[in-house]
């Protein structure tokens, strides 16, 4: 990795035309210089287009892109398209209302540094950096590919998607986005890319990007809609094909992966009001790998059951406190602080 290497920002947005200038203005503050930032819209109706073709004025290194119907509608769809027009061989994915510090890629472009991936630590605000002290988690990085896969099984997320330095070859290599997600997709690219057995390189003693924390209130309605769980399916169906092909992956982590189908396509959906998605998904496509297919259908029965109080409290009892610990996940996800690092 040379100092004088192009590194490519690629920032996919929607009608975020009330937070996008902050965004880029922590890029445009960068104390690196041999930049690009490339802006592709997914369709926006407000005014994202004219507020960016302000910046492209004044700066070259800005470009702003239409994401083509060639590429799915969604944020991976565009930051695919991002990924084919950039010329870095360095790709950071930025989302549109998050930040990076002044030194971000200084710090990043480390001379002695080869890696197909380079994890950075990402802080958390609400309004402005510094109101917050969480960060999204601690990242160990003397952990196996192995042992990272199933801390993402977990739930337990070590690194966000502004986090993440791609060697551009790599990123093409493991096949981008999956643009059928329009959730969890950041959760899928990164479990998959450890199937791949990355090189790794980390800079894990600070903060040098941050994530707006706030977006957790506008998830809260999305996580109700029956999209979501199919992409919360369709990320399962991606990494079920790779432990198919891993079994050694597949050994080590069967029994967190088996816990996290119950909970996500199971537990969740029912708790969330749609009562036979499980049901439907599960005996509609192809069972998961190692998945008891008895475990199953009795954690179906019990939670469909629980939505009755009485039968909760009466009948299943013990049952029911029994699932719900089983289903619980081992997971630091934005539990640790800045004081923690």
């Amino acid at each position: 990795m040379s100092e004088s290497e192009l590194i490519s920002i690629i920032i996919p947005t929607f009608n975020r035309s009330h937070l996008i200038e902050e965004t880029l203005n922590s890029v445009k503050s960068q104390t690196y210089t041999n930049w690009e930032c490339l802006i592709v819209d997914d369709g926006s109706i407000d005014d994202t287009k004219p507020k960016v073709d302000a910046y492209i004025k004044k700066d070259s290194r800005f470009k702003y892109y239409d994401r083509p119907n060639t590429y799915a509608s969604g944020g991976n769809g565009a930051r695919n398209y991002g990924a084919k027009k950039s010329k870095g061989d360095w790709l950071i994915f930025l989302d549109s209302d998050d930040l990076l510090t002044k030194s971000t890629l200084l710090d990043r472009m480390n001379p002695n540094a080869v890696f197909d991936m380079q994890i950075s630590i990402t802080g958390t605000f609400k309004r402005e950096i510094g109101d917050s002290n969480k960060i999204w988690n601690k990242v160990n990085s003397t952990d196996s590919h192995i042992e990272l896969i199933n801390r993402y099984i977990n739930m337990d997320m070590p690194w966000h998607t502004s986090g993440v330095t791609w060697n551009a070859h790599f990123f093409n290599k493991i096949g981008g986005w999956n643009e059928r997600l329009s959730a969890w997709q950041d959760w899928e690219i990164h479990c998959r890319s450890l199937f791949f057995k990355p090189k790794l390189h980390y800079i894990i003693n600070k903060p040098d990007n941050y994530f707006r924390i706030s977006r957790h209130d506008s998830i809260g309605e999305t996580v109700k809609s029956q999209t979501y769980m199919r992409s919360v399916f369709n990320s399962f169906l991606s990494l079920d094909e790779l432990l198919k092909k891993n079994k050694d992956v597949f050994e080590m982590v069967k029994v967190d992966y088996e816990k996290l189908l119950c909970k996500m396509l199971i537990t969740f959906p029912i708790k969330k009001g749609f009562l036979f998605f499980p049901l439907k998904s599960l005996l509609k496509m192809p069972f998961f790998k190692g998945a008891n297919r008895f475990l199953f259908l009795k954690c179906y029965i019990i939670e469909l059951l629980a939505k009755s109080n009485t039968l909760k409290t009466k009948v299943l009892n013990k049952s029911y406190i029994k699932q719900q610990d089983f289903v619980k996940l081992k997971s630091n996800y934005l539990k640790f602080t800045i004081n923690d690092l």
